[in-house]
């Protein structure tokens, strides 16, 4: 048994949008490694590349022609990619995983590279972490909820000022008055709730954007959110501001 301390490294991301590009980039550090090896006739290593779709169909190969142009990362909606490599003596060894996540909440987008030498280590932690940061950035939403909960308070302003005449009017045996009181507030609660929900799946923590471009959901509802964005709440908030100059300036 060897006696030697190995240095082990872990690094979690998040916020990103990982695209075929990155995945190569990837699978092309790994591949160096393999031709070192190679190149010293040193061909006691392992690697193997695996990819599970969303349509409950999965890859493995221990090639990296697995993400060539063009071929499975191209033409299927991937939810999972993990790299592998390490010799056999244990001296080098490259994990990467890559999950299409919501919350990321159990950190399972990681890079793990480990070692017998540090300076190797720290080398291929660096050239992976700068792929990591190379790539485009995804919108943080942490606090999402507040501007949900924002807007809901904003609707209902706007809504109890311009129904309020209404409100007032009606007579004590009519169904509007109470319709209007309880109505509006709970199911406008619902309504933005969902919308909290799907500005979540709009915008996961980390995205892969593989396959088709009409099979890529998270653009194609991003736009639906643009389209909500500019239809609803700019509009709530036009209203609020021209009611509160009616009311004091005009």
């Amino acid at each position: 048994m060897r006696n030697i301390i190995r240095e082990k490294r872990r690094l979690a991301f998040g916020y990103k949008r990982i695209t075929p590009i990155t995945i190569r980039s990837f699978s092309e550090i790994i591949e160096n490694e393999i031709k070192e090896l190679q190149n010293d006739n040193n061909y006691s290593y392992y690697v193997m590349y695996s990819v599970d779709a969303t349509d409950n169909t999965s890859f493995e190969s221990q090639s990296h022609t697995i993400f060539d142009e063009n071929q499975i990362i191209e033409n299927r909606v991937v939810r999972k990619i993990t790299m592998h490599f390490y010799t056999l003596d244990n001296s080098k060894n490259i994990e990467i995983q890559i999950v299409h996540s919501q919350n990321n909440e159990n950190l399972e987008n990681f890079i793990l590279v480990s070692g017998d030498y540090p300076n190797w280590v720290n080398g291929i932690l660096t050239r992976l972490s700068e792929i990591i940061s190379l790539s485009e950035d995804q919108p943080k939403f942490n606090n999402s909820g507040y501007l949900i909960f924002m807007v809901w308070i904003l609707f209902n302003i706007v809504y109890f000022r311009f129904t309020s005449d209404l409100i007032n009017h009606s007579s004590a045996n009519s169904w509007f008055p109470i319709l209007s009181i309880l109505g509006a507030p709970i199911l406008s609660a619902i309504l933005l709730t969902k919308l909290s929900n799907y500005v979540k799946s709009v915008w996961p923590t980390v995205e892969l954007q593989t396959g088709p471009n009409y099979l890529q959901k998270p653009e194609e509802n991003r736009k639906k959110a643009e389209l909500i964005f500019l239809t609803i709440v700019i509009p709530l908030v036009l209203a609020f501001l021209y009611d509160v100059l009616k009311s004091n300036f005009l």
